[in-house]
C-alpha cells in the first residue's frame, strides 16, 4: 500500500444507481446474514491466523512460503487453490459456469520482515505488532475469513463467481508484478470483470482512481582513483549530489499535483578514493501521466546538466549517466461508470461508515488503467507505522470491515 491523496469533498452518498436497493435486499439474504454472524463469532480466530500469517517471511519476489500456508487454508475450506506462474494463490469458487468473475485480492509481500516469529506478537490493549501486520496482514486475513465464509453461497443464483487471490510483488520494485499476471496473462484475464482490492485497515476510502508512478535507477560512472594522488578527476558522488540538488531545487507541478523523491543512495568503496560509480533510486508520482513525463525530462537533464559541470571542473570526463526504468505504475483518472465503486460507496451509506472516494497506489491501479471496474478498500481495523519496524494494528471493528466486504460482494455477485 502506497501514498494515497484523497478527495475528501466526495463523501460517501448512496448512489442513484439502484445499488441502494440491492444493497437493502442483500442484506436479507441467509448467506449474507450467515456470513455476517461469523465475522462477529470468529474475532479470535482471525486474531489467531493473522499473527500466524505475518510470521511467515514475505519480503518482495520471496512470497513462496507465505503462498504455500495460504493455499492450504483455502484448500481446508474446500476451494481448488493453486499458484499460478508468477507466484500468486488463486482460488476460484465457481457457482456457475460461464460467468464472470470478481476478483477479490490481497498482496502477500511487505517492506520489512520478521527476523523470528516472535517478532509479530499480540501486544497490551490487544493490537497486534511487527512487520507488515497492516500492510497487508490485514488484507490477507480478510481473504481467509472470506475463504471460510465462502464454503456456502452468499446469495441464490448469483451472477458472478468469486476468485480469491494473494497476489505477489505489490511493494516497491515489485512493479505490480503479481497484478500484472492476474489481469494481462493468467487464465483468468478475460474472465474477471470486476476488482476488489483489500489493502491496509481504514474504512474511510474507496479508492477508485489510479495514483501512476515511475522509478528510476540513476547511475554516473566514472574512472575512480586515489583521494589525493588522483584528486582532480570526475568524482561521480560529486555529480550525483548535483543531480539531486537540482531536482530538488525544480520548480513541480502543483495541478497536477507531482512529487519526486530520492530515496536511496549508493556509491563508493572507501574514504580515501575517489568512486568510479554512484547511483540513486528516485520515485515519481502524480494523477497526470503527462505531467509525470515532464517530471521525468526535468530528471533527465539534471543528471546531463550535473556531469557537464563535473566534467568542465575534472582533469578526466565521466562516463556519462544512465536513468534506468525499474518501475511503473499507470495513472487512471475516476471510470465514467465503476459499479465496485458505486456499490460499496451505498454498502457504507447502508453500514453508516463515513467514508471518500479517493486516489492512491495500490494493486487498483493495473485494472483501473485497463477501464477494468475496480475499488481498493481496507479491512477494518487501525494501523499505524506501516513499512516501520513499529508496524502496529488494532483488530478492533475488523467486523465491521468484513461485513462491509461481505454485503458488497453480494451485491456485485447478484449485479448485471
Amino acid at each position: 500500500m502506497l501514498g494515497r491523496s484523497a478527495r475528501r469533498a466526495r463523501e460517501t452518498t448512496p448512489p442513484a444507481s439502484g445499488w441502494g436497493r440491492r444493497v437493502a435486499e442483500a442484506t436479507q439474504a441467509p448467506g449474507v446474514r450467515r456470513a455476517f454472524a461469523g465475522a462477529c463469532r470468529d474475532q479470535r480466530w482471525l486474531n489467531r491466523e493473522h499473527l500466524a500469517v505475518c510470521r511467515i517471511p514475505a519480503p518482495t519476489f520471496q512470497e513462496a512460503a507465505r503462498a504455500a500456508y495460504l493455499r492450504r487454508r483455502f484448500r481446508e475450506d474446500g476451494h481448488k487453490a493453486t499458484i499460478d506462474r508468477a507466484g500468486n494463490v488463486v482460488a476460484p469458487i465457481v457457482h456457475a459456469a460461464r460467468r464472470p468473475f470478481v476478483a477479490v485480492t490481497a498482496h502477500m509481500d511487505t517492506i520489512l520482515s520478521p527476523g523470528r516469529p516472535e517478532d509479530i506478537r499480540m501486544g497490551s490493549g490487544g493490537l497486534l505488532r511487527g512487520p507488515g501486520v497492516t500492510d497487508n496482514g490485514t488484507g490477507l486475513t480478510a481473504l481467509v475469513a472470506l475463504s471460510r465464509m465462502l464454503a456456502q453461497p452468499l446469495v441464490e443464483d448469483p451472477q458472478r463467481n468469486t476468485v480469491l487471490v494473494a497476489n505477489v510483488a505489490e511493494e516497491g520494485e515489485g512493479n505490480l508484478h503479481g497484478i500484472r499476471f492476474l489481469a494481462e496473462h493468467s487464465a483468468y484475464r478475460r474472465k474477471i470483470d470486476r476488482y476488489l482490492v483489500v489493502d491496509g485497515a481504514s474504512l474511510g476510502h474507496i479508492t477508485a482512481a489510479a495514483l501512476g508512478s515511475r522509478r528510476f535507477d540513476l547511475v554516473i560512472r566514472g574512472h575512480g582513483g586515489h583521494s589525493w594522488s588522483d584528486f582532480g578527476r570526475a568524482n561521480p558522488i560529486h555529480a550525483l549530489c548535483r543531480a539531486v540538488s537540482l531536482m530538488s531545487a525544480a520548480e513541480l507541478s502543483e495541478q497536477p499535483k507531482v512529487s519526486l523523491s530520492v530515496g536511496v543512495i549508493h556509491g563508493g568503496t572507501s574514504v580515501n578514493s575517489i568512486p568510479s560509480l554512484a547511483r540513486a533510486k528516485i520515485d515519481v508520482r502524480s494523477e497526470d501521466e503527462g505531467a509525470i513525463r515532464k517530471t521525468v525530462r526535468m530528471v533527465r537533464d539534471a543528471a546531463r546538466a550535473a556531469v557537464a559541470v563535473e566534467n568542465r571542473r575534472s582533469t578526466d570526463s565521466l562516463q556519462g549517466f544512465e536513468l534506468r526504468d525499474i518501475g511503473f505504475r499507470p495513472a487512471a483518472k475516476p471510470l465514467a461508470m465503476n459499479p465496485v465503486a458505486d456499490c460499496f460507496q451505498a454498502v457504507d451509506s447502508h453500514l453508516g461508515i463515513p467514508s471518500a472516494l479517493d486516489c492512491a497506489s495500490t494493486d487498483a491501479n493495473i485494472p483501473l488503467a485497463a477501464g477494468v471496474p475496480t475499488a481498493a478498500v481496507g479491512a477494518g481495523g487501525r494501523g499505524g507505522e506501516t513499512h516501520a519496524p513499529g508496524e502496529w494494528y488494532d483488530p478492533r471493528g475488523r467486523e465491521l470491515g468484513l461485513r462491509r466486504i461481505v454485503l458488497a460482494l453480494a451485491c456485485l455477485q447478484q449485479s448485471p
